[in-house]
C-alpha cells in the first residue's frame, strides 16, 4: 500500500470473490460472516477518505485484464502471499503489471543473517540465530492517499449487512468493529491490564476471552500486524516490565514467522500429500469425513471440539493440537483433509500457520520426531477435569 500510494497519481482498491473458491453470503460460517463485516467497515472507512471498495466476482486474471483495457490502469499492488494457490493465480495476471509485496512477517526477510531458502529445519534452531541480534521493527509513516481512479461501468457486488453474533472463546468480537480501528482498539485493551503478564499460564486453557492473546483473528484478515503488536508489546514491557509471559507473545510471533518462511524453503512440497517424507497417507473413507464434520466420532471430548469450531469459529492452540492428533492418528483421516476442516471453519485461518501446524502435527514436516500423537485421556483430563468444555459445547449446540 505505502508503495503504490508513493508511485501513483491515482489508485482504486479491488476485492475479487473468486467465485470457485468463496460465495460471499450471510448464509454462511463465521469465518466468511466475519470477512463480509470486515469489507462492509472497510467500504465506510475507505468511502470516509473519498473512495470506493469495488468488490467483484469473477477470475482475477480475466477481470484485471478487462479493468486495463478500459481505464488505462498499468499497474496492480498487492501483498505477495507465497502458497501454491495465490502464487498461480497472480502469475495468472498477464495483464496490467503485478507488483506484490510480502509484508505479513514480523522480521523483515533482508534482516536475517542467513537467505531464507537456507531457512533452518527447526524452529529452535531459527529462533535462536533471529533472537541472537535485536529485533526492531519500523511502523510506515501515514501518507495521504491519491485521488480515486474512478473504475465506470463495473459491476461491484452487494454485499449482505447483518448483524452477527460471536460465541464462545470469541464473544468479545461483539464489541469491536471489524476494522483496522477495531483491531487497533482490541490491541490498546488487550495491554491496558495484566493478561500479557499472564500468557503463558494461561494459554493451553480451553476457553473463555482471558486465556490468550486472539489477535490472530484480526491478523488473519491484516487488520493488524505483527510488527504493530511488536511495538505494542515493547510498550507494555517497557511500562510493567519483561516476564516469560510477554517473552512467550513474541515467541509466538516467531512460529507464525517461521511457517511463513518454510514456504519460502519447500513451496509447493508442504501440500503434497506425504509432505516432505517418503511416508504412507491414510487413505481416507467418506464415512470418516461425514463423522468428523458431524461431530461423530467416538470421543465426547473431541465432539465438543468439533462443535465449537463449526458454531463459533475458533478454537483454542491446544484444542487445535488435540484434535489434528484425533483426525491423523485416531480417526485415520488424510491430513490434509483435516488442514481444509479447519480452513472451512477458521475466523483466524491463515494458510501459513494452519498447513504449517498440521503437517508437524502428522510428522510430514521438517521435525525429526515424526509427528505428534497425543494421548486424548490425559489431555482431556489436563485441560478440562471438571468436564467443563465438554459439557458446553456438547450442550449447547
Amino acid at each position: 500500500m505505502v508503495q503504490c500510494i508513493k508511485d501513483s497519481t491515482s489508485i482504486s482498491f479491488v476485492y475479487i470473490v473468486n467465485r470457485r473458491l468463496r460465495i460471499l453470503n450471510d448464509e454462511e460460517n463465521h469465518k466468511n460472516k466475519f470477512l463480509i463485516d470486515a469489507l462492509n467497515q472497510l467500504k465506510i472507512n475507505l468511502s470516509d477518505l473519498g473512495h470506493t471498495l469495488n468488490v467483484i466476482e469473477g477470475e482475477p486474471s480475466v477481470i484485471f485484464s478487462s479493468i486495463a483495457k478500459q481505464h488505462q490502469i498499468n499497474k496492480i499492488y498487492c501483498e505477495k502471499i507465497i502458497s501454491p494457490y495465490e502464487k498461480d493465480e497472480e502469475s495468472s495476471i498477464t495483464e496490467p503489471r503485478v507488483l506484490s509485496y510480502w509484508d505479513s512477517s514480523l522480521l523483515n526477510i533482508d534482516d536475517l543473517d542467513f537467505d531464507v531458502i537456507d531457512l533452518p529445519d527447526t524452529f529452535t534452531t531459527f529462533r535462536k540465530r533471529v533472537e541472537s541480534k535485536t529485533i526492531t521493527v519500523t511502523l510506515h509513516e501515514s501518507l495521504k492517499l491519491p485521488k480515486p481512479a474512478n473504475l465506470l461501468n463495473i459491476k461491484s457486488c452487494q454485499l449482505p449487512k447483518y448483524q452477527n453474533t460471536y460465541s464462545g472463546s470469541v464473544d468479545f468480537l461483539n464489541h469491536y468493529t471489524n476494522c483496522e480501528n477495531g483491531a487497533q482498539n482490541y490491541l490498546k485493551d488487550y495491554f491496558s491490564d495484566t493478561k500479557a503478564h499472564k500468557y503463558k499460564q494461561t494459554r493451553n486453557e480451553l476457553m473463555g476471552n482471558e486465556f490468550s492473546t486472539k489477535f490472530s483473528v484480526w491478523l488473519a484478515h491484516g487488520l493488524i500486524s505483527a510488527r504493530q503488536i511488536f511495538i505494542f508489546l515493547k510498550k507494555y514491557e517497557e511500562t510493567h516490565g519483561a516476564n516469560e509471559s510477554t517473552y512467550w507473545i513474541l515467541f509466538e510471533l516467531l512460529w507464525r514467522d517461521y511457517f511463513r518462511f518454510l514456504h519460502f524453503k519447500y513451496d509447493k512440497k508442504l501440500y503434497f500429500p506425504y509432505g516432505l517424507k517418503n511416508k504412507e497417507i491414510n487413505e481416507t473413507s467418506q464415512d470418516k469425513i461425514s463423522n468428523l464434520e458431524e461431530a461423530n466420532t467416538e470421543s465426547s471430548f473431541i465432539n465438543a471440539g468439533i462443535k465449537e469450531l463449526k458454531n463459533s469459529g475458533f478454537l483454542s492452540n491446544r484444542m487445535r493440537q488435540i484434535l489434528a492428533s484425533f483426525v491423523i492418528f485416531e480417526m485415520k483421516i488424510d491430513w490434509r483433509i483435516g488442514a481444509d476442516f479447519f480452513q472451512k471453519y477458521l475466523i483466524d485461518f491463515d494458510i501459513y500457520s494452519n498447513q504449517g501446524n498440521w503437517i508437524y502435527i502428522a510428522g510430514y514436516g521438517t521435525d525429526p520426531r515424526g509427528g505428534r500423537r497425543f494421548n486424548i485421556e490425559k489431555q482431556k483430563n489436563t485441560y478440562d477435569i471438571d468436564n467443563q468444555y465438554e459439557m458446553y459445547w456438547n450442550e449447547n449446540t
